[in-house]
């Protein structure tokens, strides 16, 4: 066998070799992702009209001049009911609850892809018009690869009510390491450009983090001791660097997975805790255990704990019958 033959088998073992998991990477993915931008929602509903309204805390003609082209900002949505005789307080109120319950249609897999659809174009409306950090934009991109990934035919609703709808071969490993490629990318290339500059070897860039206005504002940590223990921070910058830059290396080994992996969960840890970028670190972590930590298949009693005890109790019954 030549070795083209051989490196053309490695590759379509890679990305088509059968998924043990039997879809449970693809059912995490969808609940986690959707409860995750629920909890998000309902973090900032108290102060969602504070935010959004047109007399907001941020004016509408700024978050105008903020937001993308290419998508339909909530101030805009706004303005097509109220042209067709609607209350701002009405729209915003229906905003919500319009994205509360295609969320829970997603994360129990009802018409997922239609929902996958509307939730991104929701998240969107809102998160294009403010401020966006990291966590946008990976929680943008895990509602678009929840579309195109057949994320409807694993442990949903759709299954119940699609009975006859057949999967054929479906094979979800692909859909696995692209999203699995997506993440050591976004580490790599995230370890390379903070090797560009000077302030990551040197520990400059961990001390500045550690000390923005808007970090550190609940455990309010005193870090003043840091400024006399500086090889400390060189220690936690070296640490990003070798852990993002080396990622695409080591977390694809059966040996070197777990350690990998919990360094990575450790370092969004310290990102949550010290940065007080809660959702971020808590995404970021909930990627990393999805692409790289789920290889077994998901138990009904996972999914609904109280099915085992259920199923006990039923058995129980029926033995004492018998008796």
């Amino acid at each position: 066998m030549s070795v083209l033959k051989k490196i053309k088998e490695k590759i379509h073992t890679f990305f088509f070799a059968e998924d043990t998991t039997k879809g449970a990477f693809l059912t995490y993915f969808r609940i986690g992702t959707s409860l995750f931008v629920l909890i998000h929602l309902l973090s900032i509903i108290l102060d969602f009209k504070d935010l959004y309204s047109k007399n907001g805390i941020v004016p509408y003609d700024v978050r105008e001049f903020l937001a993308s082209k290419y998508v339909f900002p909530i101030h805009k949505i706004i303005f097509f009911f109220e042209d067709l005789g609607w209350q701002e307080n009405t729209i915003l109120t229906g905003f919500i609850l319009t994205f509360i319950f295609f969320l829970l249609a997603l994360m129990t897999g009802f018409f997922t892809r239609f929902s996958a659809i509307v939730v991104l174009f929701l998240y969107g409306s809102i998160s294009s018009t403010s401020y966006i950090y990291g966590v946008d934009g990976f929680v943008t991109t895990a509602l678009f690869y929840l579309i195109i990934f057949p994320v409807g035919y694993f442990n949903s609703i759709d299954n119940l009510l699609f009975k006859n709808r057949k999967r054929g071969n479906l094979n979800v490993t692909l859909f696995k390491r692209l999203f699995q490629i997506n993440i050591c990318l976004v580490y790599f290339f995230g370890g390379l450009v903070k090797m560009t500059g000077d302030t990551w070897w040197n520990g400059e860039a961990v001390w500045k983090a550690m000390n923005l206005w808007s970090a550190n504002s609940i455990f309010n940590f005193d870090y003043t001791w840091l400024a006399e223990n500086s090889y400390i921070l060189v220690i936690l910058g070296w640490g990003v660097l070798i852990i993002e830059t080396l990622y695409p290396i080591f977390i694809w080994s059966s040996r070197t997975r777990k350690i990998w992996l919990t360094g990575t969960l450790f370092m969004h840890i310290g990102i949550g805790l010290f940065l007080d970028l809660y959702f971020f670190a808590a995404f970021m972590m909930f990627w990393n255990m999805t692409a790289f930590y789920i290889t077994k298949p998901i138990a009904t009693n996972e999914l609904i704990p109280s099915f085992n005890f259920l199923k006990r109790k039923r058995i129980s019954q029926e033995v004492t019958l018998e008796i």
